[in-house]
């Protein structure tokens, strides 16, 4: 004699947490703007980490080269500031700012910084001779009666990319100084000719 079985009924909650047909779906529905960001967030940063280095190589390569002569030619000047400009290629260079500025100190060890000569990329003059220089982070670098090199370099960088997690453009912005290597100050002239020179 068989015995038949009765079905064993199944609760409603059972049954909804028995099927996972959906649950794949809806968790990559969840993950995918997560990993959208971060994806995005990586391609741009890396861009942008990128840009940055190139940005500190131009700076010090430009402030090294202009410390290692006691004087310096507005030409000369100008085609130094060209070629480092080309550190930053393949990259567009038209929202670069880039200047070149000869700062010394009085006697007093209280006198402030002040400019000696400046020079941007257009041959203009940035800050103009005997001003006060407030962008000096540590004056105490500065000896009395001595001169420093600074170099600033700006850029507004439009990546090419989607500005996505990123605000663009993004604005970068370096300086780096060195002391004159072969003289207490590095003097600009107008020409070859001594006379033009600073003092």
């Amino acid at each position: 004699m068989r015995i038949k079985q009765q079905p064993v009924e199944r609760s409603p909650v059972a049954g909804l947490a028995g099927d996972k047909s959906g649950i794949a779906a809806t968790e990559f529905a969840m993950l995918l703007p997560v990993m959208t960001f971060m994806f995005f967030g990586m391609l741009e940063g890396s861009d942008l980490f990128t840009v940055n280095r190139r940005l500190a190589n131009a700076t010090n390569s430009l402030v090294d080269l202009v410390a290692q002569e006691p004087t310096i030619t507005e030409a000369e000047l100008s085609d130094l500031m060209i070629g480092v400009t080309r550190i930053l290629e393949p990259t567009d260079t038209s929202t670069v700012s880039m200047s070149v500025i000869s700062v010394i100190k009085g006697a007093n060890a209280n006198d402030p910084v002040k400019v000696h000569w400046s020079r941007d990329g257009h041959g203009q003059e940035p800050y103009p001779a005997g001003s006060t220089y407030p962008k000096l982070d540590d004056e105490t670098t500065l000896f009395p009666n001595s001169s420093l090199l600074v170099v600033e370099i700006d850029y507004d960088y439009e990546s090419g990319l989607t500005g996505k997690v990123f605000t663009m453009p993004f604005d970068f912005s370096h300086q780096a100084a060195r002391w004159p290597r072969k003289s207490s100050r590095v003097q600009l002239c107008a020409t070859a000719d001594p006379a033009s020179c600073t003092s």
